[in-house]
């Protein structure tokens, strides 16, 4: 299955047809969809409870409050399914090497933006705010799409794994840790997560332990706000991704309590202060006149939503958009008043191993 499933992402790949492949973690199952036309649905975030198919939405979506839906055209859950892709093979090869741009920050430039940061938290501009980067690794031979996807699933067991293009958008490819928002029968769970360290040492500091609060205490606050009270929160705990630690709570809200509030849910959640900051209107703001880089999909969201019974987002962390030639990997750290400025780059050396490693095959 997964050898053939490769060569069907290389194919959509090849003819610049939109497409995911994802694999929930803990799960060995991996399932394609793709559109078989390039146009792209967008809708309202607010309006998420009446569409079907697989959610992308950017950062800015928490300004725009807009997002792409990729439409189901074809769903492939088994090998027995990877024959409907057949009919695409006659199609013709247009997948041109899309430029990445972004700009790179040196060491020095990250760490002049950092402490900027910092003595603005200090002087209590914001209580956090959440600061990332771009690294690009340039490919040595072409990268294959498939090959790639296939090694992070070797890989990373407990993220959620996918790889996404969007015609005259981009390509992406990612192994998020954090769930953004996951329904079931009877529940919708979401998690605060916050706080990274590598695994050889987890000793958590008063800053990770700060910056893991405020996001537990802001999702707290908006189910305040939308009068929602009978839910329960586990945590604080420590959960892994690979080769990194972060702190957890975990809240499990009733389904029957967001009748009707899901995408105002979606839409107040978003972007939470671990991707952003607190407050968090202001701590958007900041972001987008500090970063000299679009994140474009970095810190936003995407997931299967109402599809196979399914409805799971995930926050796009660990993530890369990539060409034929090479990658731009996105990453950042949550910075507080007692952040110290080239620990934070330590750190975002740190993430961006999770998706380095994928490029030395290349």
């Amino acid at each position: 299955m997964h050898q053939k499933l490769n060569d069907c992402i290389d194919l959509l790949w090849q003819k610049d047809l939109p497409f995911v492949a994802y694999r929930l973690p803990q799960q060995n199952d991996i399932s394609l969809i793709a559109q078989l036309t390039s146009e792209l649905q967008i809708f309202d975030l607010k309006n998420i409870e009446s569409v079907s198919g697989f959610v992308i939405a950017p950062f800015k979506s928490a300004e725009t409050q807009k997002a792409y839906l990729l439409k189901p055209d074809i769903v492939i859950g088994s090998i027995d399914e990877v024959a409907k892709i057949e009919k695409i093979k006659s199609l013709p090869n247009k997948l041109s090497n899309n430029k990445l741009i972004s700009k790179i920050w040196s060491k020095e430039t990250y760490l002049e933006k950092a402490n900027t940061v910092i003595n603005d938290l200090k002087n209590k501009k914001l209580r956090k705010l959440v600061l990332s980067r771009v690294i690009e690794k340039k490919l040595q031979q072409d990268f294959d799409p498939g090959d790639a996807y296939a090694i992070l699933n070797d890989r990373y067991a407990d993220s959620f794994n996918y790889i996404f293009h969007l015609p005259e958008i981009g390509s992406w490819i990612g192994a998020s840790p954090e769930t953004f928002l996951r329904i079931s029968k009877s529940h919708v769970d979401t998690m605060s997560l916050a706080g990274t360290k590598s695994i050889d040492n987890l000793n958590w500091t008063p800053k990770e332990i700060e910056e893991q609060a405020i996001v537990t205490d802001f999702i707290k606050d908006q189910l305040h706000e939308l009068s929602i009270s009978n839910y329960t929160v586990k945590g604080t705990e420590t959960i892994t991704a690979g080769m990194l630690g972060h702190l957890s709570s975990k809240f499990k809200i009733p389904l029957n309590s967001l009748k009707n509030k899901i995408g105002e849910l979606i839409s107040t959640l978003h972007p939470t202060p671990a991707v952003c900051g607190m407050p968090q209107q202001e701590a958007y703001e900041y972001i987008r006149k500090v970063e000299d880089h679009d994140r474009k999909f970095y810190t936003g969201f995407l997931g299967p939503w109402q599809l196979k019974e399914q409805s799971e987002l995930f926050v796009n962390l660990r993530c890369a958009e990539f060409n034929r030639t090479a990658l731009h990997l996105f990453v950042g750290g949550g910075l507080t008043s007692s952040s110290v400025a080239e620990s934070e780059w330590e750190e975002t050396e740190y993430k961006s191993k999770t998706l380095l490693a994928i490029a030395e095959n290349f």
